[in-house]
């Protein structure tokens, strides 16, 4: 079981919280998601983290960008005061998230853009996901139909136990390892210096089939 970092936590803190203010039952979500309730459980508690590919499902059950999952510089902060902040709807919004006795509540408001071009190694928001991926953004914050990230795959690990499909085109670039990527019937073994373009609505799943640490560069365009 995986211990409750404060990754894992964050991820929980924010389904809970979104959960609730689409007044949605675990068993709702569930059956949106294609995964079980019970995982959903042990995801909002902190027990378990989700995989890419749930990830990608129970963001858009929710209709929520996958960046709402990320950490805020002040989520921890926000979360012992009962709100938690994230984004949501374009990308550019900060979600407040307020817990009261009924359930939580989310509101949504635009935050002002801020120019901050550089964004330092140990300042990266970071999320660890099930088997051993991590995605860490490569922007200071969400930025409008882009996903900008640095991926690891530890040895073994996978995108999902099934395939998953979404809207959008992905770039990746492989910095170090050997990553298999498969698109709908076709297999890529692709290497450090190899890069990969393909349509997020093919059925595709990343593994790590390898006994090194993969390192990748990923760049995800929302294409909706």
């Amino acid at each position: 079981m995986p211990d409750t970092s404060s990754h894992t936590l964050n991820i929980g803190e924010k389904l809970l919280a979104a959960r609730k203010s689409a007044r949605m039952s675990l068993r709702d979500l569930a059956d949106r998601a294609e995964m079980s309730a019970s995982m959903l459980s042990q995801i909002e508690h902190g027990k378990a983290y989700p995989s890419v590919r749930s990830l990608y499902s129970i963001a858009a059950a929710l209709s929520l960008p996958v960046d709402y999952f990320f950490p805020s510089e002040n989520s921890r902060e926000a979360a012992s005061a009962g709100a938690l902040p994230g984004t949501a709807g374009d990308m550019t919004a900060e979600a407040t998230i307020a817990a009261t006795a009924e359930g939580a509540a989310v509101e949504f408001q635009a935050a002002p853009r801020q120019s901050v071009p550089v964004v330092h190694r140990a300042a990266r928001p970071t999320i660890d996901l099930k088997g051993g991926v991590t995605w860490a953004r490569l922007t200071a914050r969400a930025e409008e139909g882009v996903e900008f990230l640095e991926i690891t795959y530890a040895p073994g690990a996978t995108s999902g136990a099934n395939m998953s499909h979404h809207e959008g085109r992905e770039f990746g670039l492989i910095l170090e390892g050997a990553l298999i990527v498969e698109l709908g019937f076709e297999r890529y073994p692709l290497r450090a210096g190899d890069s990969i373009v393909f349509d997020s609505t093919t059925p595709h799943r990343l593994t790590n089939a390898g006994d090194q640490p993969v390192q990748a560069i990923w760049v995800v365009l929302d294409r909706k």
